[in-house]
């Protein structure tokens, strides 16, 4: 048994990168639990582990300036622990994925409760993560993902805020299981989109592949479901707490995680849902008899400028953008007005 003052780090090191063995596992937690001195310890180890993980990305992903700036804000900052101080990196460089908080807590019996990692988008952004299970997500604007820092017991459980497709990691014994506000889908082995914004009135499911089940809480309060099969969507209304289901077009649905727009017929009320949520703009319709458009067309990195371009030149449709300027000087949310 490790005492209190002889555990090894490359041991604790293994354990908060989750890559140690049960024995070992065991091995850690019985001399965290020996005392506070030792939690402090497993907490250092564990923050830098955090801070290296986040500094990989940064190089992953920030340009030059930016990276070095991290660095001077790493070498004035290097005794500071909290989350506070990564949200603080992560808003100076304006990544795409922001490490919101990673937390390893002592339960009174001296077991541990299970750590957790929380992810958002800023808005107007697109990122994606890989879960400890090999689980691939992708997230939309401004959205919120929390998962276990490792999958124990029988399910695999998430929480979801926003936009997300998931390619869930296969393991029949395992469901994999997406929680929202007010529904859930849960699956197995498959690929899937899900679109529940806490702010907004409904929420999507989309099957790409496999199969899901999709729960949600009808008017007494009672849970339902339905099952999906591939090109559905169920369309959940938190007004009326029922659930419709639709034959969709996948590509329109999922063209977010690239970074494009795909348009198929597809009425304009959706399509400034979309234009919102990938531009971080919001509309303001003038003429309520725009809404009797339809379009189709395909968008890849362009800014919302050449879409509205679009719009206007196959209908009737004319804009104006009021873009709102940060005292930084760049562009924070604009406003487009359609008449």
């Amino acid at each position: 048994m490790i005492t209190q003052n002889d555990i090894d780090d490359a041991l604790l090191l293994r354990y908060v990168q989750n890559e140690s063995d049960e024995k070992e596992r065991a091995e850690v937690e019985n001399w965290i639990a020996q005392s506070d001195e030792n939690r402090k310890k497993a907490e250092d180890i564990y923050y830098l582990s955090l801070a290296a993980s986040a500094r990989m990305y940064i190089q992953q992903s920030a340009p030059e300036k930016a990276l070095k700036k991290v660095n001077q804000r790493i070498k004035q900052n290097q005794r500071r622990r909290t989350m506070d101080y990564f949200r603080q990196v992560a808003a100076t460089l304006f990544l795409p994925l922001l490490i919101l908080s990673g937390y390893l807590l002592l339960k009174e019996s001296g077991s541990t409760t299970p750590l957790y990692m929380e992810i958002k988008m800023n808005p107007g952004m697109v990122g994606s993560v890989t879960l400890p299970d090999g689980t691939e997500v992708w997230l939309n604007s401004s959205s919120y993902l929390k998962y276990p820092y490792s999958f124990e017991g029988n399910t695999r459980d998430v929480e979801l805020n926003g936009e997300g497709y998931f390619k869930v990691a296969k393991d029949e014994k395992h469901p994999f299981t997406v929680h929202t506000s007010q529904s859930s889908v849960k699956a197995l082995g498959t690929a899937f989109n899900i679109d529940a914004y806490d702010n907004n009135g409904f929420v999507t499911a989309t099957l790409v592949e496999g199969a899901v089940e999709f729960g949600y809480k009808n008017k007494s309060g009672a849970k339902e479901t339905i099952i999906l099969t591939p090109n559905e969507q169920a369309i959940y209304s938190k007004t009326t707490l029922q659930t419709s289901k639709k034959e969709t077009y996948i590509p329109k649905d999922i063209a977010w995680i690239n970074g494009e727009i795909i348009l198929k017929d597809t009425p304009l009320n959706e399509i400034l849902w979309i234009l919102s949520k990938r531009f971080n703009v919001e509309f303001k319709v003038k003429n309520q008899e725009l809404y009797k458009y339809s379009f189709t067309g395909n968008f890849t990195n362009q800014q919302i400028e050449r879409v509205l371009e679009h719009f206007k030149l196959s209908s009737d449709i004319h804009y104006n953008i009021d873009y709102q300027v940060g005292s930084n000087g760049e562009i924070t949310q604009s406003m487009v007005e359609l008449y």
